[in-house]
């Protein structure tokens, strides 16, 4: 039977045990630092081989105790049997936990490595990224202390309590996942979608959905700030971004102006086309080359849908451009003495005859033809 003094010795084993377990994992602390400050080892394997080695050093401490403590019970045979016979029936689990461990470290590793690059080459905040990084870090921990709690139920011989575990796991990361698809999470992962993606960059000229159309002044992890050419900031948000059309004209060194207008079966088509044609020529910031055309986009019961086609360099002005083209085309034909008819305009008239000055003008075009 132990004595008072054999209790105290063995509490001294322990004390002694974990000192120098602590002043083990320091020195090796130590070591892998000067290591890599020498440079004869590389930070990320210097952690990697420090990380194995605590851990080695902690093992075998527990193991030397809980040795002590059963040879001062006289319990050394008892534990060494059940020890041999736990191991023999659990071996291969034991093995799939240790790789589970060492895998889930090696994935650890390899995200710091990623979210450590990615830093050096985004816009986003410092903070923002560790915020992502902390997520994806406690989503490994929590997978592996799943997987491991399931080997130990089912070491223990409780399945099914394991699969129920597994079962309510998959449901929350389910639900978690709807949330972010659908929330403000959502947006942010749209958000870095973008960032990462960059269909544009601070100072393009852009039309997002059909609808804003301005300068880009900021791209962050919710919205994208937007300054239109009537000097409005609009803050759309990055969800709606990747959910529509993105079109960036600053990345275009050319792109076609066009205009539809819609004129009588009374007038001659090559005159329509001519009038089309100068108003183009007319007009600022269209190229000479590639040269304009029309194109006959409709033929309706009551008129003919023509569409003047030209080029321009300069895909920042496109507002005004079109403008522009759109004034050039009403006074080409006012001058010509040429309607233009609206779809939705019905008129009913004594004669074909609109003003006395149109009449004159139309007549001297045709006479001119």
């Amino acid at each position: 039977m132990a004595t008072f003094e054999t209790y105290v010795l063995v509490a001294l084993f322990v004390l002694v045990t974990l000192v120098l377990a602590k002043l083990g994992t320091r020195f090796v602390n130590r070591l892998t630092q000067k290591l890599v400050l020498r440079g004869k080892l590389q930070s990320n394997l210097a952690e990697f081989a420090g990380s194995l080695i605590r851990g080695a050093i902690w093992v075998v401490t527990a193991l030397l105790i809980a040795a002590e403590i059963s040879v001062t019970l006289g319990l050394q045979g008892f534990v060494v049997d059940s020890i041999s016979l736990f191991l023999s029936s659990n071996a291969g689990r034991i093995g799939v936990m240790l790789i589970m461990v060492i895998g889930g470290y090696v994935v650890l590793r390899i995200l710091g490595i990623v979210f450590s690059e990615y830093r050096r080459h985004t816009k986003l905040a410092p903070m923002t990224v560790d915020l992502f990084q902390s997520v994806a870090r406690y989503l490994v921990y929590a997978i592996i202390a799943v997987m491991l709690l399931t080997n130990l139920l089912v070491m223990a011989g409780l399945q099914t309590l394991a699969g129920t575990l597994v079962t309510l796991f998959a449901v929350f990361i389910g639900l978690v996942v709807s949330f972010a698809a659908t929330g403000s999470i959502g947006n942010a992962l749209s958000g870095l979608v973008v960032m990462s993606w960059r269909p544009y960059k601070d100072g393009d000229r852009v039309e997002v959905g059909g609808s804003v159309y301005g300068d880009v002044l900021e791209v962050d992890v919710m919205f994208t700030q937007i300054r239109t050419i009537k000097d409005e900031v609009v803050h759309v948000p990055n969800s709606q971004v990747l959910a529509n059309k993105i079109v960036n004209f600053s990345k275009l060194t050319k792109v076609i102006v066009h205009q539809q207008i819609t004129i009588g079966y009374d007038i001659s088509r090559k005159l329509v086309e001519k009038l089309l044609l100068e108003s183009a020529a007319r007009t600022d910031n269209i190229l000479t080359e590639p040269k304009p055309f029309v194109l006959i986009r409709n033929l309706d019961n009551n008129y003919v849908a023509y569409e003047i086609n030209a080029y321009t360099s300069k895909p920042n002005q496109l507002v005004k451009t079109y403008s522009d083209l759109m004034k050039n085309i009403i006074d080409q034909f006012d001058r010509a003495g040429v309607e233009i008819l609206s779809p939705q305009y019905v008129a009913i008239r004594k004669s074909t005859v609109v003003g006395s000055n149109r009449a004159k003008k139309r007549k001297q075009t045709l006479t001119e033809e």
